[in-house]
């Protein structure tokens, strides 16, 4: 996300700042909220845990020359149109660091459904006897195993798998829903992504996990021969799922 410029410095060496907006947001808001300020130049949305039940702190990082004023202004919108009342917002500068070390502390096991433990691959904790773990590298993939789509689509993989099953997961990201369903029981899983870098990203996570019959293949759904699935997961956005349904 960042512009020519702004790599051309970081590849010289030269430490960028950033303005960095920090503010504690209803769970329903949320998705509201970053898609509002998407046109705004964002160039990193953080959700650094619930300071209480229902809320998410959403921390949110633009270059030195946006427009604080128009983007807490178009925030405020938001929670005037749901009668509620307007967050206190924070701002801060901070200076270019290791994103990814700085959120890999925040990264941590967690339980997901009712079989599963999500650990990450650079920790070693013991998983619970009742449940079977699955160790992921996110990488810059979607599917760490936090959002709420990707714990419900376990969820009902845990309900709906069946051992004859062969499984397409579309938009797979991170893996973890392909893995998943091996883990179940499914008899072949299949995990695409259009991005490249996805791919790779899933397929270290599968063989961190499940070696045996998951694969993975860069494309979509339209590459599959018809008819030949029996349990198609497509964990993205409603637009996208629309667009795809009648393929589907």
């Amino acid at each position: 996300s960042w512009s020519a410029s702004e790599r051309s410095l970081a590849d010289f060496g030269l430490t960028m700042s950033w303005n960095q907006i920090t503010l504690d947001v209803p769970d329903d808001l949320k998705d509201a909220i970053v898609g509002e300020i998407s046109d705004d130049g964002v160039a990193g949305v953080w959700e650094n845990g619930a300071p209480q039940p229902g809320l998410t702190r959403l921390v949110l990082y633009f270059n030195l020359r946006s427009n604080l004023e128009r983007i807490e202004s178009r925030v405020s919108t938001i929670f005037d149109r749901s009668s509620r009342e307007r967050p206190v917002i924070s701002r801060s500068v901070v200076e270019e660091c290791d994103w990814l070390q700085e959120w890999k502390k925040s990264y941590t096991s967690f339980p997901v459904g009712d079989d599963f433990f999500v650990i990450p691959s650079w920790e070693n904790p013991e998983c619970p006897h009742d449940r079977l773990p699955i160790r992921i590298d996110p990488g810059q993939a979607f599917g760490t195993g936090t959002h709420e789509t990707t714990q419900l689509a376990i969820e009902a993989l845990e309900r709906w798998i069946e051992p004859h099953h062969v499984v397409l997961d579309v938009g797979s990201g991170s893996g973890i829903l392909a893995v998943a369903a091996r883990l179940l029981g499914a008899g072949k899983v299949f995990a695409c992504d259009i991005d490249p870098a996805a791919v790779g990203v899933a397929r270290a996570n599968i063989e961190r996990n499940a070696e045996r019959d998951v694969w993975t293949f860069c494309g979509s759904s339209a590459a599959v021969k018809s008819s030949s699935i029996g349990l198609l997961m497509g964990n993205l956005t409603a637009e996208l799922i629309i667009g795809l349904l009648s393929e589907f």
